[in-house]
């Protein structure tokens, strides 16, 4: 039998040279489009890492703000208690001082919460730097006159709350990975509290060490813990906005002032009430 070859027709060879045009240039859309994606997946890295270097040294300035102003609230309001009980000892009566109390309780109770509720105030200069120093030296003063008669701000207590504060709120500043930040305040005030129940109970401390002691360990550490971790591990549904250092700190103060005042309270009414005459 003949042998039968098939032969390429000029139309066959132009459709094949079209199929092979149409493939190259597929290929070069495909390098071209991986090119830009790369190109534009470089310039987003970049710009993220730009815009991440900006967040990190605004909440390098904003944390440095907050303690700024913490440790100069803490040592005016340390150095006017201890001038007012060393140094000062002014004589008041029961009624003066009940009318002191009252006047710098309002004082204070409407200029925080308005400084707090209004945020457009916090960021209205002056008015902000002058609602805020008026705010601490009202609780300053109102701490004061809450112990002006017994003048029993001691630097005992004073160093007991600075302690307080230092100490709970370098807890609240690091918070392990594997812990949420309210996980990690709970473990920490139940493993304190067993320690001081057992230190009290093994070396049968009076009532008015006992009672102080417990406030601080059950009260006023936690609260300084859940300031810290708003401070140093900030979440975006409860964390600060970076005007917001000057509320911050006066937060934090808060905090001081009422440990003081709430130990030095607690010392007074449990050495008259609570220990065995």
């Amino acid at each position: 039998m003949p042998n039968i070859q098939k032969s390429v027709s000029a139309p066959d060879i132009r459709e094949a040279n079209d199929l092979q045009q149409s493939n190259e240039s597929s290929r070069d859309n495909r390098y071209s489009e991986d090119l830009s994606f790369d190109l534009h997946y470089a310039d987003a890295t970049t710009s993220f890492s730009r815009i991440h270097t900006r967040v990190e040294t605004s909440t390098c300035a904003f944390r440095s703000y907050v303690l700024v102003l913490l440790g100069a609230q803490v040592f005016l309001s340390s150095l006017q208690w201890l001038g007012a009980t060393y140094r000062w000892r002014p004589q008041v009566t029961p009624g003066e001082r009940s009318l002191y109390i009252l006047l710098l309780l309002l004082s204070w109770t409407n200029l925080t919460l308005a400084f707090i509720g209004f945020r457009r105030l916090q960021l209205s200069f002056p008015i902000n730097w002058i609602i805020f120093g008026c705010t601490f030296e009202s609780l300053t003063l109102l701490v004061m006159c809450l112990r002006l008669i017994e003048q029993d701000i001691t630097w005992h207590f004073i160093l007991i709350g600075l302690g307080v504060l230092v100490v709970y709120t370098a807890l609240g500043a690091w918070v392990p990975a594997f812990l949420t930040a309210n996980l990690w305040i709970l473990i920490i005030a139940s493993m304190i509290v067993l320690v001081v129940s057992a230190v009290a109970l093994g070396f049968c401390l009076q009532m008015r060490y006992y009672v102080p002691l417990s406030l601080s360990v059950v009260l006023f550490g936690p609260w300084a813990m859940y300031n810290s971790q708003r401070i140093f591990v900030p979440k975006k549904q409860d964390g600060y906005m970076a005007y917001q250092y000057m509320e911050a700190a006066s937060k934090m103060f808060i905090n001081y002032a009422f440990t003081v005042g709430g130990i030095v309270f607690a010392y007074g009414l449990s050495a008259e009430t609570l220990d065995v005459k």
